[in-house]
């Protein structure tokens, strides 16, 4: 066959798939949608990855540049070295398909379980780049590699790792910061993560920990290594010198947040707040742009290609006949997860899900009741619908106040995200160490007994100590977890079969009683909780 007439036939080949190799795309298409489905909430309603919605653009971005500028010649080079064709027997492929419904389950049950997400995502970029072996070889693979890999830097950190990693640099941040107001003479005193001023505190939380900029300043400087063409030696320079850019902007951001408390005081404070942190976050994406422009090599970056030139041609050459036979797996995959949310869609129609707060503060006009705002970014984290805190003067608690709070989430994807707010993960990033057992407590409400859990923590550099009275039900009924499972987002025991649990409401009451020498006893709140509530079973 002569050279002229090779890419018609190419061309001709490319627009008559066979089934098997369309069924193989539709199966590549429908992973990703799965990937992309599942992370989408997480870039919604998490501001820590809210980047992620430029992470897919960039990567059809990196692989048209990457791809367009080959010659002909290159992809006949795919094909030839596209492994043998071997053809295995496609109910054996279809097995793997079947633990797409227990995936599925765990992860509507369980929405911000981690290790379920980076399951389901490196399922896709594992196919992927399985495919591109398939049809072009080890020199298609690792043309593709970045792209399809730069994309894990959108999918939520796990729990495991996240939490860890917060408290860590909410202390560290903490530290430093209270150490350079100290010496430039501002009087400042440290709790934990929490900085007190002579004006007001500045309380380091999640959101202020700097684990927003970690993760958006890693992106980034992969994103501008790969824009810029950078040589891999210089790319590992740039992700390390993004990683410094990222803890230093996020100091100098809690640094100006507490001169400013300290000059101006706390309404000053709030009102700079955002205005601060969008300036060191943009700050942080130009300081990462300008180095990788200091370490690009001189002439490495090709011109933006201009056009779609022969792409049916240059897809034709690929070596599509080394694609196994996927319709089984297909079809399988397509009838779990139908099954799955079929079942869903039954115990939707026939759950009659909490839609209004049992517990209703009642404060009233009560002196010794002082109201207290959720602070706006612990506020965007919890994502609850209704809430409340206040603090009570209470002359029998060992240190005169009590600290109740009340948190409500409709159903919805918020509400499952309810249950990672626990005390023995969230306290330790305020400077508190979990101690002992959790226990339960009964206090009746309306004379209705409705059962709590018992934490108890120490504060390291202190002798202050604390007893929290903490319950969390949905639609009235308590939930059961396992205290003994750290750092997850499903403590509760896992059934492979749907469940109503993440359609349903969750309601949450805390009461706080710090203290020194002996603990409180559980007497106290027992007494006094049910009077700032009216309650109402559902």
């Amino acid at each position: 066959m002569s050279a002229a007439v090779a890419p018609a036939v190419e061309t001709a080949a490319l627009s008559t798939l066979t089934r098997v190799n369309q069924i193989f795309l539709w199966l590549l298409a429908a992973l990703w949608a799965w990937a992309i489905g599942v992370c989408v909430p997480f870039w919604e309603n998490d501001p820590n990855y809210s980047y992620g919605w430029v992470v897919p653009p960039l990567i059809a971005f990196y692989l048209w540049r990457r791809l367009s500028d080959l010659p002909l010649e290159s992809w006949e080079t795919f094909r030839s070295e596209a492994p043998v064709s071997f053809k295995p027997n496609p109910w054996l492929l279809a097995i793997p398909a079947l633990g797409l419904f227990p995936l599925e389950v765990y992860r509507s049950e369980y929405f911000q379980s981690g290790i379920v997400l980076w399951a389901i995502n490196l399922s896709a970029v594992g196919f992927s780049l399985v495919s591109a072996w398939w049809l072009g070889g080890r020199k298609l693979l690792l043309l593709v590699a970045f792209p399809v890999m730069f994309y894990l830097t959108a999918v939520p950190w796990p729990a495991l790792v996240a939490i860890p990693v917060q408290q860590g640099l909410m202390q560290t941040v903490a530290n430093i910061v209270s150490e350079v107001l100290l010496w430039l003479g501002t009087p400042v005193t440290m709790e934990g993560a929490q900085l007190h001023l002579t004006k007001g505190t500045v309380g380091i939380v999640e959101a202020c920990s700097g684990i927003r900029s970690l993760q958006s300043g890693l992106m980034v400087s992969l994103a501008v290594g790969e824009l810029l063409l950078l040589p891999p030696r210089r790319r590992v320079w740039l992700l390390v010198i993004a990683v410094l850019f990222a803890l230093a902007s996020n100091l100098a951001r809690t640094f100006t947040l507490c001169w400013i408390m300290d000059k101006d005081g706390d309404e000053a404070m709030h009102k700079a707040h955002d205005m601060v942190g969008n300036i060191a976050m943009y700050s942080l994406y130009g300081l990462i742009y300008g180095a990788g422009k200091w370490l690009e090599v001189s002439g490495s970056i090709p011109p933006i290609p201009t056009g779609l030139p022969s792409w049916r041609e240059r897809f034709g050459r690929l070596g599509w006949a080394a694609v196994p036979d996927f319709r089984v797996l297909l079809a399988t995959g397509l009838l779990m997860f139908g099954a799955v949310h079929a079942w869903y869609y039954a115990l939707r129609v026939t759950v009659h899900p909490q839609t209004m707060a049992q517990f209703t503060p009642v404060i009233g006009t009560n002196s010794a009741v002082s109201s207290q705002e959720f602070e706006e970014n612990v506020w965007k984290k919890l994502g609850a619908n209704d809430g409340e805190q206040f603090e009570v003067k209470v002359d029998e608690a060992p240190m005169g106040t009590l600290s109740i709070y009340h948190l409500f989430w409709k159903p919805g994807s918020k509400s499952r995200m309810a249950l990672g707010h626990r005390p023995d993960i969230c306290m330790p990033g305020s400077g508190w160490k979990s101690v002992g057992e959790v226990e339960t407590a009964t206090i009746p409400f309306n004379g209705i007994p409705m059962e709590f859990n018992v934490f108890r923590f120490r504060r390291d550099d202190s002798d202050v100590k604390a007893m929290q009275v903490w319950g969390v039900w949905r639609n009235g009924k308590l939930v059961e977890m396992d205290y003994t499972k750290k750092f997850t987002a499903s403590p509760e025991v896992f059934s492979p079969l749907p469940t109503s649990r993440h359609l349903l409401g969750v309601e949450l009451v805390s009461c706080f009683v710090p203290y020194r020498g002996e603990p409180p006893t559980l007497e106290l709140v027992q007494k006094y909780l049910p009077r700032y509530f009216e309650f109402t079973p559902f």
